[in-house]
């Protein structure tokens, strides 16, 4: 062959192995149908590709390519790797057809739809709340009473440093803060008395909250799960002798999260967030005006992360032990070993808590949606309203028989 002839062959080879198409970034995952002769003489059916500008998409065919038809080049181009493998290049914005032919004879058709990153998006944010509380209190008191025969003289520790306790026929009554074990003896002496109360306590609380939304690309959402409690606020009337008035607000309490996402590329996305887990503490609360105003329990975080789509972050964390030990005795006497117990009554309490807030941000497309996020309803067919006009309709009568 000529040397002319053999570049001329080759440049249209090279000529025929670039073209222009559009594929979508989540078309990675996609599978591109082919088409034998026996489809000529009806329309081909088209696979749908999607991708996002400056994407790009390898492709892999059964077997070689010959030839190919692009109808808007401008929007992307075909660069031919080898025989049987091509990339797509996503350039602009826009939808354009590519048909392939290849060497057996079957064809592909191609509709690629090029977009903007954040084009046509929603984001949806999963937050995970979990905390676990852990609480043990044990307290172990010892409480004595001596008197001599002509009561002049008298010792009391604990319960018994006072005579509240005895009543006049010479019972006891003992105090309701006594803890749950209480041993009450007088050694077989009517001189002294001692009781021993004995009491543990164990807790575990967990807190587990989920709250999902979805928004728009930019724009605000909010959430809340609970209610409202109303608070009365006392305000002066502003003059000399001038009358109280007492208005009420409302604050918000349980699960609330308020965030706006923002769609960076097709892999980052910004989000500015503020969950909060908020409970009615009744233990804090203050009487004022004779209204009793509840405390508030909040674990609260409010950040602007950057974070990959589809993938759990932990924006918050936090593990706090906190530790008490109180001993109340006789001073001197309740640092003797062993026998210092006997002179005092100790309370210990250990509280730990652990808190993480985990965010996982998904980018939904609303043209297609997933199957997790769509909800199938049946289609309501039993027309509630055909009772209230049964009788307004015409009768139907039954055919005799014949």
């Amino acid at each position: 062959m000529p040397l002319t002839n053999l570049r001329t062959t080759t440049t249209t080879l090279v000529t025929a192995c670039v073209f222009t198409i559009l594929v979508a970034s989540v078309a990675l995952a996609q599978s591109v149908a082919v088409y034998g002769p026996e489809t000529q003489g009806r329309a081909d059916p088209i696979s749908m590709i999607d991708l996002s500008v400056g994407r790009s998409l390898p492709v892999t065919t059964p077997v070689a390519l010959t030839k190919a038809s692009v109808a808007s080049p401008e929007i992307a181009d075909l660069v031919v790797v080898s025989d049987r493998e091509f990339v797509i290049n996503a350039k602009a914005i826009g939808e354009t057809d590519a048909v392939l032919w290849l060497a057996n004879g079957t064809r592909q058709h191609l509709r690629v739809s090029v977009r903007s990153p954040a084009d046509r998006q929603q984001v949806a944010v999963y937050i995970r709340f979990a905390e676990v509380n852990r609480t043990l209190l044990r307290q172990i008191g010892v409480s004595a009473r001596y008197r001599d025969a002509q009561g002049h003289e008298r010792i009391g520790t604990g319960n018994f440093n006072t005579d509240n306790a005895f009543n006049a026929n010479g019972s006891i009554t003992l105090p309701g803060s006594t803890g749950f074990l209480t041993v009450l003896t007088d050694f077989n002496t009517k001189r002294l008395l001692a009781l021993l109360d004995a009491q543990e306590q164990k807790g575990l609380s967990r807190t587990l909250a989920e709250p999902d939304v979805i928004a728009a690309n930019r724009d605000t959402a909010t959430f809340l799960a609970g209610g409202e409690i109303p608070i009365p606020i006392v305000q002066g009337g502003g003059t000399p002798g001038g009358t109280n008035t007492v208005t009420i607000i409302f604050k918000e309490f349980g699960v609330k999260l308020k965030f706006v996402p923002e769609i960076l590329n097709d892999s980052l996305i910004k989000l500015a967030l503020a969950p909060e887990v908020s409970s009615v503490d009744n233990t804090n609360a203050i009487t004022l005006s004779g209204f009793r105003i509840p405390a508030f329990l909040t674990r609260r975080v409010s950040t602007t992360v950057d974070v990959k789509r589809d993938q759990s972050l932990i924006i918050s964390g936090l593990f706090n032990n906190s530790r008490n030990l109180v001993k109340t005795g006789i001073p001197y006497l309740q640092d003797i070993p062993i026998l210092g117990q006997l002179f005092s009554s100790t309370q210990w309490q250990n509280d730990e808590t652990e808190l993480l807030v985990v965010v996982t941000p998904v980018v939904i497309d609303p043209m297609h949606t997933r199957a997790v996020d769509t909800l199938q309803i049946i289609p309501d067919t039993a027309l509630p309203a055909r009772g209230a006009i049964q009788n307004r309709l015409p009768q139907t009568g039954k055919p005799e028989p014949r």
